[in-house]
């Protein structure tokens, strides 16, 4: 039996093979590797219109959260669920997974919301097929949820601090509570998991980048990250990343606002000196820097330009990504390229070949292949709920 069984296993992979060949040339969206995209789905930006065309609150669209599964074999998996998860489009774009893709987090703040809606982390189920909520975390504030590079301790900014949490057996439970007197807006931690750069500000004080030291659930913070002589000064810098190597820190400057009448610029910020400061800039790329992607090789950056007015009218709205080049001294910016507005959630496939863009009005994710420097737009997109406002992915959980 064990001959014959070594002769079907060969035949079986071949005709696996062909199943694999024959599923990837059906045209669609495909991915190397097994992924899961979570999209956090504002419904509030998508208010439907008395006969005045008045637009109220009371007829805007129940938030929603869309999971999709991708996959070299198959179409994307797609599933939205509406009404059981509160989200605020305030606040940086990125959300959080475990490190095995079973359970996705997302915060909501009241006062972007419906009134008397308490702040909330919701813990969502991303293998039950009805995305279940499985816990919700009373918070003050929460502006983001960030995993560590564990997979397990997930990092929350709020207006009380830092809360670290560990999901045990299947419920996030309290490490730590870290008070601070930076009242942070959004945090970003190095790929070795030693540190996290908050954007915020002290009271008194005009917002810029801090440092603090992480360890075993302890936030302690280390200081300001200051400014190289003959650099413009800081005008709100917003959702910064660091690159995979954990040397620089990329920070968006502008607070993420659009239409301002002015171009703002990107910082690069040097952890690798005794005294971490902003050591070049790229000038003058957007009115309005959202969000930004660090390619894995750590070759460049894309960042999510807003431009418009998010009160402008849809098909009036223009909006860009930005490609801006690492490698070269000083770092430059390469290109733009036009996106439907407003791109907010953006992130690279972990092997680097494609990058997806949440489009907050057009209601979906775009797709890009990337091809060195080059990215090359895909004619298909994922089709999420109305407004989507922020974006995680990675692995698939397999139970």
């Amino acid at each position: 039996m064990r001959k014959y069984a070594c002769l079907l296993l060969p035949l079986a992979l071949l005709n696996t093979g062909r199943a694999v060949c024959q599923e990837a040339a059906i045209p669609g969206i495909r991915t190397r590797q097994r992924l899961t995209i979570l999209s956090a789905n504002d419904g509030l930006v998508h208010r439907r219109r008395d006969p005045d065309s008045r637009a109220d609150k009371k007829d805007a669209t129940p938030d929603s959260i869309t999971v999709i599964h991708l996959g070299p074999d198959h179409p994307p998996i797609v599933k939205t669920v509406y009404g059981t998860v509160p989200n605020s489009i305030s606040g940086p774009p990125y959300l959080a997974m475990t490190g095995d893709g079973h359970y996705g987090f997302v915060t909501s703040r009241s006062g972007s919301h419906e009134p008397g809606a308490p702040d909330r982390l919701s813990v969502i189920d991303l293998a039950d097929p009805d995305l279940k909520v499985v816990q919700t975390v009373k918070l003050p504030g929460p502006k983001m949820a960030l995993m560590h590079p564990d997979g397990r301790h997930l990092l929350v900014p709020s207006d009380a601090g830092i809360h670290v949490f560990e999901m045990r057996a299947g419920r996030l439970e309290l490490v730590k509570d870290n008070p601070t007197d930076v009242r942070l807006d959004s945090i970003a931690i190095t790929p070795k998991g030693d540190r996290v750069a908050g954007d915020g500000r002290k009271k008194g004080e005009k917002l810029a980048v801090h440092l603090f030291s992480y360890r075993d659930g302890t936030v302690a913070y280390q200081g300001q990250v200051k400014i190289r002589a003959g650099l413009p000064d800081w005008d709100g810098p917003f959702a910064s990343r660091f690159t995979p190597d954990g040397r620089r820190l990329v920070i968006p400057n502008g607070f993420g606002g659009p239409s301002k009448g002015r171009l703002d610029p990107v910082f690069l910020a040097d952890l690798t000196l005794d005294r971490p400061a902003v050591t070049e800039v790229i000038p003058q790329v957007a009115d309005g820097i959202e969000s930004v992607a660090v390619h894995p090789s750590g070759r460049f950056a894309v960042l999510a330009c807003l431009d418009d007015s998010p009160r402008a009218a849809v098909h009036q709205a223009n909006s860009h990504l930005a490609v801006v080049d690492l490698t070269s001294r000083p770092p430059r910016l390469l290109y733009h390229l036009p996106v439907e507005s407003l791109p907010e959630g953006i992130e690279f496939t972990p092997d680097g070949r494609q990058l997806f863009v949440g489009l907050t009005y057009a209601h979906r994710i775009a797709v890009f292949d990337v091809d060195g420097l080059l990215l090359k737009r895909s004619p298909f997109v994922l089709r999420v709920g109305h407004g989507p406002s922020s974006m995680a992915l990675g692995p698939r959980f397999g139970k």
